[in-house]
């Protein structure tokens, strides 16, 4: 069946252990930091330091996540202070206190290619200020969502927290977990108002360590009571269900390159210096590169996906072996096989190697649980697909 993710879950054996620069997580492979752009632009000089940090591996790569950051493994155990300053040289940690709880995914081609209601990016960088500048927001958990959507629904069903969706060129609505109910704001009143909502969460949550999310809360979050009801296939302006709306290619004078499992190797850095000086991550194991189009051929040949038949458009894994313990089988290495006879579909295809399904989307997907061989995850896939239809 296809399977989709829920933002939470009351019944947790363990505590929150999203990895950050002060708080790696340790794996079989080393040492795990993850890096949050905070939806905002990565300068391809960060990306090559963080190439260089990473340079002695077997396998050097910056893996892409699905909440739009930057994850190194395979990192010292405990970290050097070579390898802290390094990443904290290239600005991805602004604030050592907060840098867990800046989770902001937005419409990473808002602004830039016409589309939408408003350009959201004044928007995301307020918030990301805002959070880091009240020190009550540090006790929310590393996997705590907010989502800025600027109005055309490409991030606004990601299972968020706090979410603000644009509905005209000054004004959207603020949503809370997956309730119906929503607050009409102005655009310059959206920031204040989603940081009162996450201030009354971690109050509320204080006291209960089983409480993640917005949806884990017995009650909803009020500030008085909604002004306005806000169903997200209005907002949106339409109902995706697990679809693949963003684009790959050309967007007008700009480009949306996907990275083949995720995986920013040197190869791809290198490619992106000779194009440009910042790059946007995306919730989708993808680049929007500004005024890359004309580079589109360069960025394809370095090993880009670059077009929406590709594969790498829809395909995806876990780390897999040998740097998770807990996995089964080398994921990877199964999807790079999967690649070039993966049929056409709509919907993502997510190869775990084990039950915990690390990295799913978080819309429908189809599920391929620790597969034996290709034939298996094909079949697998065939079956889903046509359930799903």
């Amino acid at each position: 069946m296809c399977r989709v993710t829920a933002p939470s879950s009351r019944e947790r054996r363990a505590g929150d252990a999203c990895p950050g620069l002060q708080r790696p997580f340790a794996a079989a492979d080393g040492s795990i930091v993850r890096l949050r752009p905070a939806g905002q632009p990565v300068a391809v000089e960060a990306l090559i330091t963080l190439r260089e940090v990473i340079a002695a591996q077997p396998d050097p790569a910056i893996q892409l996540t699905s909440r739009g950051a930057l994850q190194l493994r395979g990192l010292p155990d405990p970290l050097t202070p070579r390898v802290h300053d390094a990443i904290r040289a290239t600005g991805l940690v602004p604030s050592p206190t907060h840098e867990l709880v800046r989770n902001v995914v937005a419409s990473p081609l808002s602004g830039l290619d016409g589309a939408g209601r408003c350009d959201v990016r004044p928007v995301v960088a307020d918030l990301d200020q805002a959070v880091c500048a009240d020190p009550r927001l540090s006790r929310l958990g590393g996997r705590f969502l907010f989502v800025v959507d600027d109005g055309r629904g490409d991030v606004v069903d990601l299972s968020s927290d706090l979410a603000f969706v644009a509905t005209g060129p000054d004004r959207g609505v603020v949503l809370a977990g997956s309730h119906d109910d929503g607050w009409e704001v102005s655009l310059d009143g959206a920031v204040d108002l989603i940081v009162r909502l996450a201030v009354e969460f971690v109050e509320r949550a204080a006291d209960d360590e089983s409480v993640w999310h917005v949806d884990d809360l017995d009650d909803p979050l009020t500030l008085g009571g909604p002004a306005y009801t806000a169903r997200p296939d209005r907002i949106g302006g339409m109902s995706r269900a697990g679809a693949l709306p963003h684009p790959l290619g050309a967007v007008g004078q700009h480009a949306v390159v996907a990275v083949p499992l995720g995986l920013l190797r040197p190869h791809h850095v290198a490619a992106l210096a000779r194009t440009t000086d910042a790059v946007r991550v995306t919730p989708w194991r993808s680049l929007v590169v500004e005024d890359g189009a004309a580079a589109l051929p360069e960025l394809e040949a370095a090993g880009f996906a670059t077009h929406s038949g590709s594969p790498w458009h829809r395909l995806h894994a876990c780390t897999g072996l040998p740097g998770c313990s807990r996995s089964a089988v080398d994921t990877r290495a199964l999807a790079r096989d999967l690649a070039p006879v993966l049929p056409a579909g709509r919907l993502p295809v997510h190869v775990s190697g084990c039950e915990r399904r690390c990295g799913t989307p978080s819309t429908a997907y189809l599920d391929v649980l620790a597969p034996r061989s290709t034939e298996e995850a094909l079949s697998t896939i065939a079956e889903q697909e046509s359930s799903w239809t």
